[in-house]
C-alpha cells in the first residue's frame, strides 16, 4: 500500500500565511476605496486642463500635432497617446481615472510581493505600499484622467528601480537594455521623466563600459546605442523649447529654490503631512544620506552589487532632480508652490527606493518607520481628499443640472467657473461645451 507523506507545517508558516491574507486585506480595502472615489466623485467630463485637449478629443483637430505640442513645459507623447486612445473607446473621461488607480493598485501589490521576496517572507510594514499609493489624498490625479502622466513617471522610475535591485555584471547587458527602454518611456512622460535622463544615462553608459571590458564588444556598444535615444529625444526636446509666457521667471534665490523642493519632497506622503512639511522635508533627507552612506559601506565592496549601487544612486538623483526642478520652476511663484497632492507620484520612487533598499539589508526598523509614517499621514490625506473630491463633485453636478436645462456654454462657465477652483478655465470650456453636446459625450450627452 503506498503512502503520501506530506511534511508537517513549520512553526512559522501560519504567522506568514496570517501575515500574507493581513497585507491583502490592507490591499483590497485601499483599491476598493480609490475606485470607490472614482467611481462615485469622478465625472464625466473634462477637468481642469483637460477642457483645453477637447477639440483633439472630438476630432475638430489633428491628433499628430498635439502629441508634441508643450503644454506648460511639457512634451507629454506617451501620456497623451494613451489617454487619446482610451477616450476614443470610450467616450468617456473616467476611463483614465480608473486606470490610474488601476495602475496604481497592481505596482503596490508587486511591491509587496518583491518586499517578501527580498525579505525571505512577508512582514506587516510592508503594508507601506497599499497604504502610501492608494489613499485618496491623490484626488487632484483621479478626478483628471489626464494625470496618467504623473501615475506613469511612477510606474516607470519604479521599473527602473527594480532593474538596479537586480543587476549584476553577467546580466548587465539584458538589464541594462531594459533600463534604457524604461529611460526612453520615461522621457516620453513630460519634463519630469527628463530629469532622470542624464544620471540614468551616464549610469547606463558606465554599464555598457563593463560590458565592453568584459570583450561583449557588439553588446557595449549596442547598450550604448539604446541609451543614446532618450538623450537623442532630450535634446530634440529642448531645441526649441519656450519658457510658458505665463509663468515666471526661473528663480535664482537659494533659500526659495530649496524651500519649494522641501516642500515638493514633503509630499511623498501625501498631502496629509503637508502642515509639517518643514519636518518631514529634512527627515527625509537625513533617510537618503542614511541609506546612500549604508549602500556604499555594505554593498560597494561587493564587485557584483556596483553596478547596483550606481544605479539606485543615479535614479535617485533623478527623482530628486525632479523636486528642484520644481524648485527653481515654481519658486518665483513663492512659498507653497510645492504642497500640491498632484506632486506626491513624482516623490513617492525616492520612499520606495529607501524601503526596499533597507529590507534587502535585513534592515527592520527603517521600514517599520517608514509604513509609520505612511499610517499617520494617511487620515490627513483621506480627509484632504474626501473633502476637495466633494468640492469638485458639486461643481460638476451644477454644471450638469445647468447642462440639461439647456443653459447656453456661456452661461453655463459664468455661473460654475467664475469662484471654483477651475477658475481660469473659462474661455477653454466656452468652446468646448459645444463640441461635446454636439458629439453626446459625458454630461453633455443629452443636450
Amino acid at each position: 500500500m503506498n503512502h503520501t507523506y506530506t511534511s508537517p507545517a513549520s512553526a512559522t508558516s501560519a504567522p506568514v500565511i496570517s501575515v500574507s491574507r493581513g497585507l491583502a486585506a490592507v490591499w483590497l480595502v485601499g483599491t476598493v476605496a480609490a475606485l470607490a472615489f472614482v467611481a462615485f466623485l469622478g465625472t464625466n467630463a473634462p477637468y481642469a486642463d483637460e477642457w483645453e485637449f477637447v477639440p483633439v478629443l472630438v476630432g475638430e483637430e489633428p491628433v499628430g500635432p498635439w502629441l508634441w505640442q508643450l503644454h506648460n513645459e511639457h512634451r507629454m507623447v506617451l501620456p497623451r497617446l494613451v489617454y487619446w486612445a482610451l477616450f476614443q473607446l470610450t467616450h468617456d473621461f473616467r476611463t483614465g481615472m480608473f486606470l490610474q488607480v488601476v495602475v496604481l493598485a497592481g505596482l503596490a501589490w508587486y511591491l509587496m510581493r518583491l518586499a517578501a521576496t527580498l525579505r525571505g517572507r512577508p512582514d506587516w510594514s510592508d503594508a507601506f505600499f497599499p497604504i502610501s499609493m492608494l489613499h485618496i489624498g491623490h484626488w487632484e490625479n483621479f478626478v483628471m484622467g489626464y494625470q496618467i502622466c504623473f501615475v506613469f513617471f511612477t510606474l516607470l522610475v519604479m521599473g527602473l528601480v527594480v532593474v538596479a535591485l537586480h543587476i549584476r555584471p553577467a546580466t548587465a547587458f539584458r538589464s541594462g537594455g531594459r533600463a534604457a527602454g524604461l529611460l526612453l518611456l520615461l522621457a516620453l512622460t513630460g519634463s519630469f521623466g527628463l530629469a532622470v535622463v542624464p544620471p540614468v544615462a551616464l549610469w547606463l553608459a558606465i554599464v555598457a563600459g563593463g560590458i565592453w571590458y568584459r570583450g561583449q564588444r557588439a553588446q557595449a556598444v549596442g547598450l550604448l546605442l539604446l541609451t543614446l535615444l532618450p538623450v537623442i529625444y532630450l535634446a530634440n526636446y529642448l531645441h526649441d523649447y519656450q519658457k510658458p509666457a505665463h509663468h515666471p521667471e526661473l528663480s535664482t534665490d537659494p533659500f526659495t529654490v530649496l524651500r519649494v523642493a522641501g516642500e515638493t519632497l514633503a509630499v511623498a506622503f501625501g498631502i496629509g503631512l503637508a502642515p509639517v512639511w518643514w519636518w518631514v522635508a529634512p527627515t527625509l533627507g537625513l533617510l537618503g544620506l542614511a541609506t546612500l552612506v549604508q549602500l556604499v559601506r555594505q554593498r560597494w565592496p561587493l564587485a557584483d552589487e556596483r553596478l547596483a549601487v550606481m544605479g539606485l544612486v543615479a535614479v535617485a538623483a533623478g527623482v530628486a532632480g525632479v523636486a528642484l526642478a520644481i524648485g527653481i520652476g515654481r519658486g518665483g511663484w513663492g512659498a507653497g508652490m510645492g504642497l500640491w497632492s498632484r506632486y506626491s507620484l513624482l516623490m513617492w520612487p525616492l520612499v520606495a527606493m529607501a524601503y526596499l533598499v533597507w529590507v534587502r539589508q535585513g534592515a527592520k526598523w527603517v521600514p517599520i518607520g517608514l509604513c509609520v509614517m505612511a499610517a499617520l499621514a494617511f487620515p490627513g490625506n483621506v480627509g484632504f481628499g474626501i473633502g476637495q473630491g466633494a468640492a469638485c463633485h458639486a461643481t460638476y453636478s451644477a454644471i450638469a443640472a445647468d447642462a440639461a436645462a439647456g443653459l447656453s456654454a456661456e452661461a453655463i462657465t459664468q455661473r460654475n467657473f467664475a469662484h471654483s477652483h477651475q477658475t481660469g478655465y473659462d474661455d477653454w470650456a466656452h468652446r468646448a461645451i459645444p463640441l461635446l453636446r454636439a458629439a453626446r459625450i459625458g454630461i453633455f450627452a443629452g443636450n
